[in-house]
C-alpha cells in the first residue's frame, strides 16, 4: 500500500503530483490535523486557509481526497492535562520544553500511529516530501525502514530540488501562497517554542490574536516559552522597536515532514 504524506508545502504537493503524473499507485493521501483547540488550526493562519482549496483542486482535477489524522487531543487540552508520571505529578504539561517537546509525540506521532493502525500487518510504502538538497533528512527516513515498512522520496529518485518543487506546484496552482510571504521562514505550528524570534515577531505583528493567547497562557505554565525569556519580556522588546535578524540564511519557509517525528 502506498501512503503518501502531505503537509500542503511545496516538497510533499510536488511529490504527489509527480507520482500522479508519472502513473505510481496512490492508494491513501494522509494529512496530519494539528489543532491549537477545537475551532483554531495549529497550521500558520495563512497555510489553514489555503488548505482546503489546494483539497478542493485535488479533488476536481485528480479525484484525490486527503484524509486527516488526528490525534484526538488539541494543543491547548493537553498543555491544561495534569501530569500523572515522573518528578511532577500533578502539574500541568504547559509549554513543550524545546528539547523533548510533548507536543510532537502527544499532537503529531499519535496522529499517525491512529491513522497506520488501520493498515496493521499489510506492507506500506510512505511517500515523503523530500528533496535532493536534503541529503541528510533523507539518510535519517531510510533509518526508519522495517521488513513492512518503506521509505520513497520522488524528489531524490529524480534528482529533484526544493526550487523544481515550487515549480511543479506552480504548473498546477498548488503553490501554497505562504512561499510569498515576507518574514516567514519556517513552516508548521503557529505556538511551536522552537519557531525563531523571527516568526515570533512576525506573529506578534501580523496575529496580536494569535500571540495573545500564548501569552494569557504563559502564567498557567511551568516554564516560560522560550527559555529564560518569558513572553512577557519578549513583547515588551518588541513593543520597543526590537526587530529580530535571522543570524543565518536559510531556504525560505522550511517545514518538516510529518513522519520525521515518527
Amino acid at each position: 500500500m502506498n501512503i503518501f504524506n502531505l503537509s500542503f508545502g511545496k516538497d510533499s504537493m510536488a511529490t504527489l503530483l509527480l507520482a500522479l503524473e508519472q502513473g505510481v499507485k496512490v492508494d491513501r493521501v494522509m494529512y496530519a490535523d494539528i489543532r491549537f483547540d477545537s475551532e483554531i488550526s495549529g497550521e500558520h493562519p495563512i497555510m489553514a486557509e489555503w488548505i482546503p482549496t489546494a483539497e478542493k483542486i485535488l479533488r476536481e482535477k485528480f479525484g484525490i481526497v486527503v484524509d486527516h489524522a488526528y490525534s484526538g487531543v488539541t494543543f491547548c487540552e493537553q498543555f491544561y492535562r495534569e501530569k500523572t508520571k515522573g518528578k511532577h505529578i500533578g502539574d500541568k504539561y504547559g509549554f513543550p520544553h524545546i528539547i523533548g517537546a510533548w507536543c510532537n509525540d502527544r499532537l503529531k506521532v499519535k496522529a499517525i500511529q491512529k491513522y497506520v493502525a488501520q493498515f496493521k500487518g499489510q506492507e506500506t510504502t510512505k511517500f515523503v516530501g523530500i528533496a535532493a538538497d536534503e541529503p541528510k533528512r533523507w539518510v535519517r527516513m531510510q533509518a526508519k525502514e522495517t521488513g513492512r515498512v518503506k521509505y520513497r522520496s520522488l524528489l531524490v529518485e529524480q534528482n529533484l530540488t526544493e526550487q523544481d518543487a515550487a515549480a511543479i506546484c506552480n504548473q498546477y496552482n498548488l503553490l501554497s501562497p505562504i512561499y510569498g510571504v515576507d518574514g516567514i521562514f519556517r513552516g508548521g505550528c503557529w505556538f511551536c517554542p522552537k519557531q525563531c524570534m523571527s516568526d515570533l515577531h512576525s506573529l506578534w505583528k501580523n496575529y496580536p490574536d494569535l500571540y495573545g493567547k500564548l501569552l494569557a497562557m504563559e502564567p498557567d505554565s511551568h516554564n516560560t516559552f522560550k527559555p529564560d525569556t518569558s513572553l512577557a519580556e519578549i513583547t515588551a522588546k518588541f513593543e520597543s522597536g526590537y526587530v529580530p535578524k535571522r543570524k543565518k540564511t536559510i531556504a525560505k519557509y522550511k517545514q518538516t515532514s510529518i513522519f520525521d517525528k515518527e
